[in-house]
């Protein structure tokens, strides 16, 4: 079955492009020149807006050739001699784009910025993940900035990291202009209205067709392929049978349980030979873990013959030889480094982020020079990696979250099912997709049946957000202008609309059943002047309470004030021009008001159906704002704030880049690492790392009996980070206190010396490299911001900037650019 077509019609009357001046013409013509096919009219129409100077934001499947829009932004400010920033959400895709770059511009045109990697940071094009990007424009808001490409920009709805997209686009200069590529998204138009709002008009373009045909077949345990509209297999004997007694039906239900317990997918060894026959390879196989990756590649290599011609096998060893010999540090002979070295030789590779960047860079390369025909792959690889198949595999539509298992989301299937089908080479891509259960099939034609789902808004405002804030704006009405530029409140705020027409209705009919006249206005502009009297009674007796100080005394419980920079002169001049505003409703002079109040009050249906709604509109309205009082609170609470002023602690929390920053100030202000060694410091630092996917103790417990200083460190950790935990209950702040030692035993070995890293991993770490080394990036990362600081004391500095000295080398360091 072909996929379904787009659900996204074409936006309607979208304007074209202004006439191009004959110098734009030229330089687009030039443009074209360097490719050997022609633009697709989406293109061209993106890149004229961009040749026009306007913001463009092109939503496309994967593989229709949405880069080709930023390459021309790159092209066209090289040739103006401006520069164009690149941004993307992962290190990985970072560290490619700067490679790509690299070779097309040369590396004196080319930078990159990654929190622990800079190299030419002065370079026309600069390369950089969004959070350097977040801060750069929060510190110095740049003028210098032509473009600003934002690859990926689907992120907006990602749950971690969606909150520094929004801020980079509040916070951009109008003189930048914005490239943003996204996946296929539904709500694309919502997207471009709000950032037309809070940064400058931007033209939203929609390409729905992929540019190789996709099919979507099932794939039954058996290994037996299907087609979507199929008749469905019938159910076991075990499903339809009939309970007619209790002891029965407990007898056949275990039955059936245990019948489908051991049901599983098709295996690879099943499913590669049927796609080897229909010559759907190479493929990318997508497995939702790192352990059943490394169990297909192992059972793969067990029963099956090599992929690979034997003409080609050479090509395999030289470029594994030329790997080993351009990264010295890599152990051939490590469990998983030799099962995916075995792999490749047979044309098979392994994909997921415990693998060494470096053997993951490998594998790209051999599949992309198509000498590796299948990879066993997590679903990382699916996030803007270049690595286009002529198949793609999806082992099943489930997969396992923080809360259990949950459903694929469509767009998440899409991104993996947009891998297949090779433009330019392929006629058609097929994406089969695995089944494991008689629900499984209803799940997968259910799931392609859909719409693709729309992006919600993940803003939440951290502590480096809300201190940045206060100190750039220091007024609380400023700070909440801005707080509530956010693609939340904007969706808030659509949301709002339809909650007061709900309302407005619901009022209507309730009144006519109820029997209250309006003799004048109606009961909605009876309720809206009601609110805003509430409003105004709220405010004064807010000002009643604000001491000389600009302090709230005797607030209520869980009652939440601008806790810093109003006077009372500030705060009499609100309330006097609320109370204004007031006074000028009809509804304030009119002598049904009071009747008609009469009439609301003895109403209990209209009561209840009125304090719903209008709980809903306040939540939806107050929501972001009340976060950031909260997160204020808590700044001020650990005297990272004095009025509007941020404390050395306050201003060190604005700089970090971390799950927590306010954890890690404290860590910093404590006198932790005073008298501490840099291997030791670089030890107790790791214990706020972000969270690990697996925490283990057993290495740390060891490494700190034979250090007693570092263990009491350890232990004062600990509680400063349950004070930080419980202060952020008590204000109903819900940021991450992530604190382990899950790295504290590697990091202290390799920081004070140890140069065999596989007995480092063996001896403190016991899990994949590839973790490993991405926590020493991060660490080195941390290091360094702690270190730039001119907020912490000298020697403190100086012991970071060793510790990173240690840190940052050998198989570390080789990873940094990988």
């Amino acid at each position: 079955m072909k996929a379904a077509p787009p659900v996204n019609p074409p936006l309607a009357n979208a304007p074209a492009p202004p006439p191009s001046r004959p110098e734009d013409e030229a330089l687009l013509e030039a443009f074209r020149q360097r490719y050997p096919f022609a633009l697709d009219p989406f293109q061209e129409q993106a890149i004229r807006w961009v040749l026009s100077g306007e913001s463009v934001l092109v939503s496309a499947p994967t593989g229709a050739g949405k880069t080709l829009i930023a390459e021309f932004a790159i092209y066209q400010a090289l040739a103006a001699q401006r520069r164009v920033i690149y941004t993307t959400p992962l290190k990985a895709l970072s560290n490619q784009k700067y490679a790509d770059f690299v070779r097309q511009y040369g590396g004196d045109l080319v930078g990159i910025l990654t929190g622990d990697v800079k190299v030419n940071p002065g370079a026309p094009v600069l390369v950089m993940t969004t959070e350097i990007l977040r801060n750069l424009l929060f510190r110095e808001r740049p003028q210098d900035i032509a473009t600003a490409v934002l690859d990926e920009c689907h992120y907006l709805g990602d749950q971690g990291r969606g909150t520094v997209w929004e801020e980079i686009i509040i916070n951009a200069p109008q003189t930048i202009q914005l490239v943003g590529l996204s996946a296929t998204v539904s709500n694309l138009t919502e997207i471009a209205t709000w950032i037309g709002e809070v940064h400058r008009p931007i033209h939203p373009i929609l390409h729905s067709v992929r540019p190789v045909p996709l099919t979507f077949l099932l794939c039954h345990p058996d290994g037996e392929f299907a087609a979507l509209d199929a008749p469905r297999r019938p159910t076991p004997p075990a499903a339809r049978v009939r309970f007619h007694s209790r002891e029965a039906r407990g007898r056949d239900r275990d039955r059936f349980r245990q019948h489908w317990e051991r049901r599983r997918p098709a295996s690879p060894t099943q499913v590669i030979p049927r796609l080897r026959e229909r010559r759907w390879l190479p493929a990318i196989y997508f497995i939702f873990s790192r352990a059943g990756c490394e169990r297909a590649l192992s059972r793969y290599l067990d029963d099956e013959d090599s992929l690979l011609p034997a003409e080609r096998r050479a090509e395999v060893e030289e470029a594994i030889a030329n790997t080993l010999r351009d990264y010295p540090s890599i152990v051939a002979e490590t469990e998983v480094n030799a099962l995916l070295f075995a792999g490749l030789r047979r044309g098979a590779g392994m994909h997921h982020a415990g693998i060494l960047p470096a053997l993951k860079r490998l594998t790209e390369i051999l599949f992309e020079r198509g000498l590796v025909r299948v990879v066993f792959a997590t679903e990382t690889m699916s996030l803007g990696i270049h690595m286009p198949a002529k198949a793609v595999v999806i082992q099943g539509v489930r997969k396992r979250s923080d809360a259990g298992f949950r459903r694929l989301s469509l767009n998440e299937l899409t991104q993996m099912a947009g891998r297949a089908g090779r433009r330019g080479i392929d006629p058609d891509g097929t994406c089969l997709i695995g089944l494991d259960s008689p629900e499984a099939e209803d799940d997968a034609r259910e799931l392609l049946a859909g719409e693709p789902e729309p992006i919600q808004s993940q803003f939440r405002v951290g502590y480096s957000s809300a201190a940045l804030l206060v100190d750039l704006y220091r007024e609380p009405a400023a700070v909440r202008r801005v707080i509530e530029s956010s693609f939340g409140q904007f969706q808030n705020r659509l949301r709002m609309e339809r909650v007061e027409a709900e309302r407005a209705e619901l009022l209507t009919n309730l009144g006519k059943a109820e029997g209250i006249e309006s003799p004048c206005c109606t009961l909605v502009d009876l309720l809206h002047y009601r609110e805003q009297r509430t409003a105004v009674e709220a405010e004064r007796e807010r000002v009643r309470r604000l001491g000389p100080g600009g302090r709230a005394k005797g607030r209520r419980r869980g009652e939440v004030d601008s806790p810093w920079s109003e006077d009372l002169h500030t705060a009499r001049q609100r309330l006097e021009a609320m109370s204004l505003a007031l006074s000028q409703v009809p509804c304030h002079r009119c002598p049904n008001r009071g009747n008609q109040e009469r009439q609301l009050k003895r109403s209990d249906r209209v009561r209840q159906a009125l304090e719903d709604r209008g709980r809903t509109l306040r939540e939806l309205k107050d929501s972001y704002w009340e976060q950031c009082l909260r997160v204020v609170e808590v700044l001020r609470h650990f005297d990272c704030l004095e009025g509007a002023t941020l404390t050395p602690m306050g201003r060190l929390i604005s700089s970090l880049r971390h799950d927590n920053e306010l954890l890690v100030a404290r860590v910093a202000f404590s006198g932790l690492f005073t008298g501490l060694a840099p291997a030791e410091a670089a030890a107790l630092l790791a214990c706020v790392v972000e969270e690990p996917r697996e925490t283990e103790t057993m290495f740390a417990r060891q490494i700190l009996k034979k250090l007693p200083q570092l263990r009491r460190r350890v232990q004062a950790l600990e509680s400063l980070a349950a004070e930080v935990d419980r202060v952020q209950q008590s204000r109903r702040v819900y940021r991450p206190v992530s604190l382990h030692t899950t790295y504290l035993a590697a990091a202290y070995e390799w920081a004070a010396g140890e140069d065999d890293w596989v007995r480092l991993i063996r001896n403190c770490f016991g899990s994949h490299e590839g973790d490993l080394i991405r926590a020493f990036r991060r660490l080195i990362d941390l290091c360094r911001q702690l270190a730039e600081s001119p907020e912490l004391p000298d020697d403190l500095r100086t012991t970071l900037r060793e510790a990173v000295k240690m840190l940052d080398r050998g198989i570390v360091l080789e990873s940094a650019l990988i």
